[in-house]
């Protein structure tokens, strides 16, 4: 196949920039968190951009602060279970979300996850229990073909607005976490 030079550029890497015209690519700028129960909950970025090559990321890590072990309970991949992010911190008014992903989601036989517009959860408890000053980290990607608006996101539990349950031996109960994670995301069209 001959290829044409136009400026110094060959039309078929001509024809493989006209994808990129006009896309969108997204940053993530800021992530806060705050919660007051025994478990710490952290993010941090560790890619701020949603670029078309790849996907911006976030690490979730949960800590036990007590001296004596919590359980965690959550559907779907343990310990934070499938997770989201909404426009809202009102819960009843949250709209529509923007799933965060792994690949975590395809492994789990307790997850039907055909792609990120298709997937569902088995209501099935997961629980393992968390020891003293132990940390477990999990990593989300945020697709930027994914993103329907910007600004302040917070993450929420997909199906059921709690990042998960936890519980000690003395406790007896659940009690839902449901810490306050911001996300800031802002947005860079390119030309």
């Amino acid at each position: 196949m001959k290829r044409r030079t136009l400026l110094g550029v060959t039309s078929a890497s001509m024809v493989s920039l006209t994808g990129c015209l006009g896309a969108t690519e997204y940053t993530i700028t800021d992530v806060q968190t705050e919660t007051t129960t025994p478990l710490g909950i952290s993010v941090e970025i560790v890619e701020p951009n949603a670029v078309i090559e790849h996907p911006a990321q976030l690490a979730f890590t949960v800590t036990n602060q007590q001296e004596i072990p919590i359980k965690i309970r959550n559907t779907g991949i343990w310990p934070f279970g499938l997770l989201e992010l909404v426009p809202s911190p009102d819960t009843q008014d949250a709209g529509p979300g923007i799933i965060l992903w792994t690949d975590r989601y395809e492994e789990s036989r307790y997850v039907d996850a055909e792609s990120r517009q298709n997937y569902g959860v088995e209501s099935t408890p997961l629980v393992r229990t968390l020891g003293p000053d132990e940390t477990v980290e999990a990593t989300y990607d945020v697709h930027g073909g994914d993103i329907i608006q910007t600004g302040t996101m917070y993450v929420r539990g997909k199906f059921e607005p709690p990042v998960l349950e936890y519980t000690t031996e003395q406790n007896g109960s659940w009690d839902s976490l449901l810490p306050e994670i911001t996300v800031e995301l802002s947005k860079n069209s390119l030309i």
